[in-house]
């Protein structure tokens, strides 16, 4: 049972995991909405070390799960294969997971909305600054004195 347990402190631990990513994406939306370079930057910087302890949360997990017999048992499955005392709190616990996993997509799916919109009308003004920079060397070329006559 102590594994079981164990099992449960790790998503809780994934869950506070998200937490944090989930406040980075929405740091991260602030940022480029207000078209902060250096703030999306360190945003990204934070979400690569959260990404690296996801995949530490992971490889545990997989090594929890083996442990406990419960390979390819999904989040959902957990509820009906969890020590019969430990069904309320393994229940608490896959809901606030669930939870919390669906408000890290929702902001992150907002941030890579608002990155990609950004981008897009940074690429439309170096479209326009190249096409004004082509047109005044095409104007320069055309309006050049002719000294030789």
């Amino acid at each position: 049972m102590a594994d079981w347990q164990d099992y449960l402190g790790l998503m809780v631990s994934l869950t506070h995991t998200l937490e944090e990513l989930t406040k980075v994406e929405r740091e991260k939306n602030g940022a480029a909405s207000r078209g902060d370079l250096a703030g999306v930057e360190a945003c990204m910087k934070r979400e690569q070390v959260l990404s690296l302890t996801l995949r530490g949360y992971d490889q545990k997990r997989d090594a929890m799960l083996a442990a406990l017999d419960l390979r390819g048992v999904t989040l959902s499955q957990l509820e009906s294969r969890c020590p019969e005392e430990l069904q309320l709190e393994t229940k608490q616990v896959v809901e606030e997971l669930r939870r919390q996993y669906e408000l890290f997509q929702a902001a992150s799916e907002v941030a890579r909305d608002t990155l990609e919109c950004n981008l897009r009308a940074i690429e439309r003004i170096q479209a326009v600054q190249a096409g004004d920079a082509a047109q005044a060397a095409e104007e320069r070329k055309t309006h050049q004195t002719d000294f030789r006559a």
